[in-house]
């Protein structure tokens, strides 16, 4: 019988009729030489042991709970040695926690065993059937918004926070009467003592009442929930009770377990929005949680019906293809699982809104917030060049041909490129 410490490997057959969470890690510093060992003692160190031998570990531990490596596959090229490398652990070890998932897959040992960055995470057998994922997703987003066959406009509110109920209120009506399908706090705008949740949702809505009748039509307003954990299920309750449809929670900052516990309380009665808010602190270049991790699967399977990404700045280079990659895990099939919602902001204008549409089709939120409230002529101008300029981008319009009969979006195009 071998020791324990030389069983921490396998192959992808182990996985067959098992539950396991597969995970993939760029892995940095490591040479050829000590690169299993090393991965070896990673995936020992998460689970049943350390890297040093101890007493007290049994067959029986090894087998069932310890992590197995896959495959270790060093890559040429760089400065210092990477290597690709792929874990298998047994799901029965998180105990159905997206925490201790995290804590498990990146959290114990990487500060001593090895320099790791997780870019991917797979389900494997029911472990993929025991999260309940969206429960309204796009289709839900689209009842809201009375929107069938275009991507829908989210606005955040601008400025941030520092006034009351009633002056944003303002602020909805103006970005609402130009057009735009949903309106949502700024993340960092919670529930405070000169703006609360319930005093936001009653002003809100009575403008949204204001614009309905003018218009015929009106935005669904997000309400921004993030708080303590106990506090996000009152505030949830709140929102609910004062007439929200939507709502939003910070999911990086507030725990995906938090998010979890929500969605499969109040999923069936309000949509849920995750924002990324505090990701950056995660996703280093050669350390943390990939974005198609943290903003792309994990979000999803905790309930969140749509996701805020940021859009980048380039369509080339690394970070554009963790974009796509993000959108993936929102959309590609897992399980009976539904999509998740990819809302991209930062940055978006009317500009850039056909090249949006072309990468992600129309089942997409943009989320844009200075384009619209940074309009020369005021967020009902801002509103109706934002709406103009994604109706062209879907009937294949120029953007030069919807302006010459959109005068809102013609002056923005001779002050933004």
């Amino acid at each position: 019988m071998l020791p324990y410490f030389d069983l921490p490997f396998g192959r992808s057959e182990l996985l067959n009729g098992g539950d396991y969470v597969v995970a993939t890690y760029l892995a940095f510093g490591l040479t050829e030489q000590e690169v299993l060992q090393r991965a070896g003692n990673f995936a020992t160190g998460q689970t049943i042991g350390t890297w040093l031998p101890l007493p007290g570990v049994t067959r029986t531990m090894v087998e069932n709970y310890q992590a197995r490596v896959l495959g270790c596959y060093p890559m040429p090229g760089g400065d210092s040695a990477t290597s690709l490398l792929r874990m298998a652990f047994p799901f029965q070890n998180f105990g159905g926690s997206l925490a201790m998932l995290l804590v498990g897959l990146a959290g114990n040992d990487v500060s001593t065993a090895i320099r790791i960055r997780l870019i991917d995470v797979e389900l494997v057998g029911n472990a993929v059937h025991a999260f309940p994922g969206p429960k309204q997703g796009m289709a839900g987003l689209r009842r809201l918004a009375g929107v069938k066959d275009r991507p829908l406009i989210l606005n955040m509110l601008k400025p941030c926070l520092g006034y009351s109920p009633q002056a944003g209120a303002e602020l909805f009506y103006e970005s609402g009467r130009g057009g735009v399908d949903l309106i949502k706090d700024d993340e960092v705008l919670g529930n405070t003592s000169l703006s609360g949740v319930e005093g936001r949702v009653k002003a809100y809505l009575q403008a949204a009442r204001r614009i309905a009748d003018e218009t015929g039509r009106s935005p669904t307003y997000i309400v921004n929930i993030t708080d303590r954990p106990g506090r996000m299920r009152e505030n949830a309750k709140i929102a609910l009770a004062s007439g929200a449809q939507a709502v939003m929670v910070s999911f990086v900052a507030a725990g995906l377990d938090s998010l979890l516990e929500l969605t499969a309380e109040f999923g069936d009665r309000l949509v849920f929005l995750g924002h990324y808010a505090g990701v950056g602190m995660l996703n280093a270049p050669t350390q943390g949680i990939g974005g198609a991790v943290m903003l792309g699967l994990l979000p999803r399977i905790a309930g969140a019906d749509a996701v805020m990404i940021m859009h980048p700045a380039e369509r080339k280079g690394p970070a554009y293809l963790e974009y796509l990659q993000t959108v993936q895990a929102h959309r590609l099939p897992l399980g009976q699982m539904k999509p998740v919602c990819t809302a991209v902001g930062g940055g978006v204008t009317p500009i850039n809104a056909a090249a949006i549409c072309r990468d992600l089709g129309p089942d997409t939120i943009l989320g844009v917030g200075g384009a619209i409230q940074g309009h020369p002529d005021g967020a009902v101008a801002g509103a109706k060049a934002m709406l103009r300029a994604v109706e062209a981008a879907v009937r294949d319009v120029p953007l030069e041909e919807a302006a010459a009969q959109c005068p809102e979006l013609q002056k923005v195009m001779k002050i933004w490129h």
